[in-house]
């Protein structure tokens, strides 16, 4: 028993986002079409496992799979990734505080076997947060990914506030940002979500890559089949820029594409499974 409880406040203490739960393993498929353009499927499979110092410090390792069909008529691309953040969170001197860093490694290709140094990225993500009470805490830090398309820096800023016991928000802006409301507690759990996710792929060739500028508004449910284990809906809107072939001598202008054409405003579906704490 005792084991299980120092488990569980590793886990509950240390999400990137510093959110009120974690997910210790997760899959989830997202699906839209573009109008006059492809049929989008985005698979995602993330894992997440701590392990603690007797410092207090800890050590983990986030595993990320994506794989990104595209389909329109007798056109099809497929595009994958699979990144492998390492990071430490730290308790500073001041109590209040924690730092949590990230080293992020990632491969991202039409073709994962190509040769590596042609599909590598590397970034780094640093996060401090402060709790000023158990019911709320803010966070600031910074993002960067040596992205395809050049170097790619995103300053964060986030708060986690539990209102009530029923209702809360919590999230690091600008990547994803959440209100939940639990209608039937421990049971269902509804809200508004948002998602902003920038990243690029290889192309078939190592001359082009592709960019993909997500950006969602949409409502979610979390139905709790068992205390940990979710199963979650959501629905809503693409505002961003859908996935774009470049070349590497222009990265701002689009290649012309039968397939990858760029849309805006249209709907969208999520759902998947986590285990979570």
């Amino acid at each position: 028993m005792k084991i299980r409880i120092t488990l569980l406040f590793i886990i509950l203490s240390l999400s990137v986002e510093a959110q009120y739960f974690v997910d210790i393993f997760s899959f989830n498929r997202q699906s839209y079409n573009v109008p006059n353009g492809a049929q989008t499927n985005d698979l995602f499979v993330n894992a997440f496992i701590p392990k603690v110092f007797k410092s207090g410090n800890t050590f983990f390792v986030r595993a990320h799979y994506e794989k990104l069909d595209l389909k329109k008529d007798s056109l099809s691309a497929t595009y994958s990734s699979i990144t492998m953040p390492l990071g430490m969170q730290v308790q500073l001197k001041n109590p209040k505080w924690k730092f949590t860093g990230l080293v992020i490694p990632k491969i991202a290709s039409a073709d994962l076997s190509a040769s590596f140094s042609d599909i590598f990225q590397i970034g780094v993500y640093s996060l401090f947060t402060v709790t000023e009470s158990e019911k709320f805490r803010y966070k600031f830090g910074l993002y960067y990914n040596r992205e395809f398309f050049g170097n790619f820096f995103v300053p964060l800023v986030g708060v986690d506030w539990k209102v009530n016991d029923r209702f809360s928000v919590f999230g690091t802006l600008p990547q994803s940002f959440k209100a939940s409301y639990s209608i039937v507690p421990s049971r269902l759990n509804a809200g508004l979500a948002f998602r902003s996710m920038t990243r690029s792929f290889r192309g078939e060739d190592n001359n082009t890559f592709v960019r993909y500028n997500e950006l969602q508004v949409k409502a979610f449910a979390d139905f709790y089949i068992t205390p940990k284990n979710v199963v979650f809906v959501e629905g809503g809107y693409f505002f961003g820029k859908t996935p774009l072939l470049y070349n590497n001598s222009d990265v701002k202008k689009a290649l012309p594409s039968d397939l990858l054409k760029e849309g805006k405003f249209f709907p969208l579906l999520n759902a998947g499974w986590a285990l979570r704490f």
